[in-house]
Order: C-alpha cells, then sequence, then structure tokens
C-alpha cells in the first residue's frame, strides 16, 4: 500500500539517453566559455558575464555554507564576488569536463581546480597570502545557449585544510591534492562514439545497482565479504578514488572498502533514495558524471563516520561522483561531497569549529575577535 504523504520513489538508473554530437560539444564550449569570463574575465564585468551567460531565472546552488542562491544578484554577490576577491590572480584549471542527456536537457559536468594567492578572507577561512589550490565540480544544465541551472561544489573544508585548520578528526584517507586522469584525456571536446558512451553507462548503473545488496543491512563480516567481491566485479583492481576533505584519497579496492566504503556503510546502512531525483547522470565516451541534492538520504544510526558518534539523524546527502571508466571497469572516481552540510545535519558545525581554532592561534586575543565579530 502506498503512503500518501510519501512522495513516489523515483527511477534512480534511467537507460542510456543518445545525444546529437554537435550539441553536446557545443554545450559543454558554451558551460566553459561562462566560467572562464566568471572566474578569469575583469572583475568589473563579472555581472555583465553572469547575464550573459545564464538565463534570468536560473537556479544556482553552492555546497554549505553558500547553499540555494535567488536571483543573479545573490549569485554575483555571495560566490563569484568573494571568490574573485579571496583569490584576486585565480585561474580555473580543468581536469574533466563531459557532457550528455538527462531526462531530456543536456547537461555538462566539471571538475578540476581554482588556483591563485589566497589573498584575502573567504567565509571566514583566514588567508594565508600565499597559493591554494580549491576543488570544485559543477553540473550544468544548458539550454538554449545559456545555463539554465548549476550545482557548484567547493571543497571548503580542503581550503580551510590548506590554511592551516583543521576542525573535525583525521581522515581514514590520505588528504592531498585530488590528481588529473592519468589518461590526461578528462575535457572531452571531440565526439563521442554513442556506444561507449553507453558501455560506460551500464558499468555505472551495474556497480550502483550491485551495492545495493547492503542496502538496509547491519555491516557484518558476511555482508562486507559480499560487498568486497561486488566491488572486485567493477572497480580495477588499482582504482584510484579521490574523496573530499574529511574521508581523503584512496588506492585499490581495499583501500576504498577499509578507508571509506565500510565506514559508510556502517555509519548510514540504510543509505538510498526514496524521493529526490540526480540532476546529472550522464557519459561521454570513457568519463561518467553523476549527481545529486539530497538524492542519498540516511540515518546516521552507526558511529565513527567522521569521527561522529551516531546521532540517530536522518541526513540528506549532496554529492557528485566523477568516473573514468577503460572498457571493462571504473579505473578512477572524484567524489564532490559537501562535507561540511552533511556533518551540519550530524550536530557539527566546522565554520564554527574553525573560528574557534583561529581565536586560539591568532593574533586578535579573544576579546577584540568578538569585538570586532559584534562590529561587522
Amino acid at each position: 500500500m502506498t503512503d500518501p504523504e510519501r512522495p513516489a520513489p523515483v527511477e534512480a538508473y534511467p537507460a542510456y539517453a543518445s545525444i546529437d554530437l554537435a550539441l553536446n560539444v557545443a554545450a559543454k564550449r558554451r558551460v566553459m566559455d561562462v566560467l572562464q569570463a566568471l572566474s578569469e574575465g575583469p572583475v568589473a564585468e563579472v555581472a555583465d558575464a553572469f547575464r550573459a551567460g545564464y538565463h534570468a531565472d536560473a537556479e544556482v546552488c553552492v555546497t554549505h555554507p553558500v547553499n540555494e542562491l535567488a536571483g543573479p544578484d545573490a549569485v554575483i554577490g555571495q560566490f563569484w564576488k568573494p571568490l574573485r576577491h579571496a583569490l584576486p590572480d585565480v585561474e580555473r584549471r580543468l581536469d574533466i569536463v563531459a557532457g550528455g542527456l538527462y531526462r531530456g536537457a543536456a547537461w555538462v559536468g566539471c571538475l578540476g581546480h581554482y588556483v591563485g594567492t589566497f589573498e584575502n578572507d573567504w567565509l571566514g577561512i583566514p588567508a594565508t597570502h600565499g597559493v591554494v589550490a580549491v576543488r570544485f565540480a559543477e553540473g550544468h544544465e544548458v539550454r538554449d545557449g545559456r545555463i539554465a541551472r548549476s550545482y557548484l561544489f567547493v571543497d571548503f573544508l580542503d581550503l580551510m585544510r590548506q590554511s592551516g585548520y583543521w576542525p573535525i578528526a583525521p581522515s581514514l584517507g590520505r588528504e592531498m591534492q585530488w590528481l588529473s586522469p592519468r589518461t590526461h584525456d578528462g575535457v572531452v571536446l571531440a565526439p563521442q562514439a554513442d556506444a561507449i558512451s553507453a558501455r560506460t553507462h551500464e558499468l555505472i548503473v551495474k556497480m550502483s545497482t550491485g551495492l545495493d545488496v547492503a542496502e538496509g543491512r547491519t555491516l557484518t563480516r558476511e555482508i562486507m565479504d559480499l560487498i568486497e567481491a561486488e566491488d572486485a566485479r567493477h572497480f580495477h583492481p588499482n582504482l584510484l578514488w579521490y574523496g573530499s576533505a574529511g574521508i581523503g584519497t584512496t588506492r585499490g579496492i581495499k583501500g576504498f572498502d577499509d578507508y571509506h566504503g565500510h565506514p559508510f556503510l556502517t555509519a548510514f546502512p540504510d543509505r538510498g533514495s526514496r524521493d529526490k531525483d540526480h540532476f546529472i547522470r550522464i557519459s561521454d565516451g570513457h568519463y561518467a558524471v553523476t549527481g545529486g541534492w539530497g538524492y542519498l538520504q540516511a540515518t546516521h544510526t552507526g558511529n565513527d563516520f567522521l569521527g561522529v558518534p551516531a546521532t540517530g539523524k536522518h541526513v540528506a546527502m549532496r554529492v557528485m561522483d566523477f568516473y573514468r571508466c577503460d572498457d571493462q571497469t571504473i579505473c578512477e572516481n572524484w567524489v564532490p561531497f559537501d562535507i561540511p552540510h552533511v556533518l551540519l545535519q550530524m550536530g557539527v558545525d566546522v565554520f564554527g569549529r574553525m573560528r574557534l581554532q583561529h581565536r586560539q592561534t591568532g593574533r586578535l586575543s579573544v576579546r577584540s575577535w568578538l569585538l570586532r565579530e559584534l562590529e561587522d
């Protein structure tokens, strides 16, 4: 019997949809041009660049603490101008650009780093006056030559790390700069054979559905064995898995399971999607991109994920996946994950903790810091 107060489940893994190859390349180039103008064009022209590249009613969502933004003025004033002020000599360096058709719309996924001199504080993160590499990942819907919707993931926790602050438990994986694809072909601007894109899509779907073996089940030795056997069917033995700050990078299937997979499933045994859709799920040659803004939901009933004891709280996660595949396996997986947002739902404010750390180590006294915050 259907619960009338609960939305009907969405179709999690729709079939691969072919996109006109010329349209796909044009959408990727358009997104690259618009975001390049916003990040590296004259600061005085940022507002004009946004209005030229986006629809007037475009939706823009940014990872915590920026979150959902309504209207061009909010997007420009709360994201682009602060970024440009923080990194005045910023360079937008792209490692992956992939496109495709998802639920009838053209989508483009981008992954890379904003590199520059961290001259001014950003969202309270203290400037270092030295070079930083700020991870970003994005999903953009393109309609009639302009962007209609954007999801912008920025790893603010990793920027804290580069500034000398770490407001959570130590990561299980290795905290390091994410590498570009080993094959150095992630910016996909040549038309890709439909057969290859469809095969990549199927690889990702089989991996995702295969891992459902653990959904809703308490992690035991038997379940761990099932998961590891399932992972071995889909991942390359030398998988490189790049997790956001707080999780870190792992190598190989055992490294992934030990340092992320098993701890995550222990903390969230009922993880899954019930009433939200992905915002992007595309394949482009050997690359694939998926993303959800609250798509992945769970109850925090297990201990020690990110060092936090079980809270019993329901959380909705913002996460993307960028994949590089060969003909049979997933070789590399980059996972932008809004860790500050999920921790906030678990009762941990990483920005508040960072401010406390700064008060203890900064040149200002606590009294002066408090007065400055009050006066601001």
